[in-house]
C-alpha cells in the first residue's frame, strides 16, 4: 500500500476510534449524571488528549541530549496552542456552516456559556502563570508553579463536576456496541467502547504519524515544518473530529467543552513534568505558542462576559492566530 493509502487509513482509524469514543463517553455521562459540560470538559477531554501526552513523557524517558528536552517542551506547549487555534477555529467553521444550512437557529447552539467562561478562566490563569515564569528562569519558582498547577487542575475537576446542565441537553440515545454487538448499556460495556475507541485512536494517530514523517523524507518536506506545523495538527485530530462531530449533532455544549477541557488539562499535566525534569528555557516559538493561546483564550472569555453569548465568528480567530505562526515558521525555514 502507497503511503498515501496508510494516511487514509491511519485517518479512518482514528475516524473510528473518535466515534465510539465519543457516543461512550455520551452514555457515561448519562450514565453518572453528568452535565455535558463536565462530560466533556473532563472524560473526553482527558481520554483524547492521552495520546499527545504521551510524547513528551517518552521523549523525557527515552531521549537524550539538547533535543530530549527540546522534543519534550515543544511537544507540551505545542497542543494547548494548536487546540486553541485549529480546534476553535474547525469548530466554528462548523457551527457557522450549520447556521447557513438552516440546520440550526443560531450560530453556536445552547452551549453552556457559565461552564465555558469558568474552563477559560482557568486556563487563562494557567496560562498568564506560566508566561510569567518562563520570562523569569528561576527553576525553583519552575517547581514550585508545577505543583501549583496539578493542585489547580484538581481544582477544575470538582468545578467541572458541580456544574449544573442547560436546560434541553440531550444524551444520545443510541449505544454503537449495542447496536454492532447487542451489548447492554451497561458500564462494562460502555467502558469497554471507550476503551476501545481510545485504543482506535492511538492505533490511528501512530500509523498517521509514523507515515506523515515518511512522506516528508520521501518529498523533500524540511524536518522543522513536519515537526512544527504537520504532526502537532496530526496528533489533535481526536479533539477536533470529536468537537466537529458533537457540533453538527447540536451539542455544543460538549464540542466546545472538549476543547476548553483539553487547554486545561494540556496546560496542568505535561506542563508540569515539563517544569519538573527540563530546565524549560523556552525559545521565540514557544513563547509564541503561550501568547497566541492565552490571546485566543482572553478573546473568546471577553466575547462571553461582555456580550453574554458565544458567536462561530469569534472562534474562527484561532485561525487567524494560526495562519500567523505558520507565515513565520515558514520564513525561518
Amino acid at each position: 500500500m502507497p503511503v498515501l493509502g496508510f494516511l487514509l487509513l491511519g485517518i479512518a482509524v482514528i475516524l473510528a476510534g473518535c466515534e465510539l469514543f465519543a457516543n461512550g463517553v455520551e452514555c457515561l455521562g448519562d450514565r453518572l449524571g453528568l452535565s455535558h459540560a463536565a462530560a466533556g470538559s473532563i472524560l473526553a477531554a482527558v481520554g483524547t488528549a492521552l495520546p499527545e501526552t504521551a510524547l513528551p513523557i517518552l521523549a523525557l524517558i527515552f531521549g537524550s541530549g539538547v533535543h530530549r528536552e527540546s522534543i519534550a517542551v515543544g511537544a507540551i506547549l505545542g497542543s494547548p496552542f494548536m487546540i486553541s487555534t485549529v480546534a476553535f477555529f474547525l469548530t466554528g467553521i462548523t457551527s457557522l456552516a450549520q447556521r447557513i444550512m438552516k440546520k440550526k437557529d443560531k450560530a453556536v447552539h445552547n452551549v453552556n456559556l457559565v461552564a465555558m467562561s469558568s474552563q477559560l478562566s482557568f486556563f487563562i490563569a494557567i496560562m498568564s502563570g506560566l508566561l510569567a515564569i518562563s520570562l523569569v528562569k528561576v527553576k525553583i519558582l519552575n517547581i514550585i508553579f508545577a505543583f501549583i498547577i496539578l493542585g489547580v487542575y484538581v481544582m477544575f475537576i470538582r468545578t467541572q463536576l458541580l456544574l449544573t446542565s442547560v436546560s434541553d441537553e440531550e444524551y444520545s440515545e443510541h449505544f454503537h456496541f449495542g447496536l454492532i454487538l447487542a451489548c447492554p448499556r451497561n458500564y462494562f460495556w460502555i467502558l469497554s467502547q471507550v476503551l476501545t475507541g481510545l485504543l482506535l485512536i492511538i492505533v490511528g494517530a501512530h500509523i498517521f504519524v509514523n507515515f506523515l514523517t515518511l512522506l516528508s523524507i520521501k518529498s523533500g518536506i524540511p524536518s522543522l515544518i513536519l515537526a512544527l506545523l504537520i504532526a502537532p495538527v496530526a496528533t489533535e485530530l481526536p479533539e477536533i473530529f470529536n468537537s466537529v462531530s458533537w457540533t453538527i449533532k447540536k451539542r455544543d455544549t460538549l464540542a466546545l467543552s472538549n476543547v476548553t477541557g483539553a487547554l486545561v488539562f494540556q496546560s496542568t499535566i505535561p506542563v508540569s513534568l515539563g517544569l519538573l525534569f527540563t530546565a524549560w528555557s523556552l525559545g521565540t516559538t514557544e513563547l509564541l505558542n503561550i501568547v497566541f493561546s492565552l490571546i485566543i483564550a482572553l478573546i473568546v472569555f471577553f466575547n462571553i462576559m461582555l456580550k453574554k453569548r458565544l458567536s462561530s465568528f469569534v472562534l474562527l480567530t484561532g485561525g487567524i492566530f494560526y495562519i500567523l505562526y505558520v507565515v513565520r515558521i515558514l520564513f525561518i525555514v
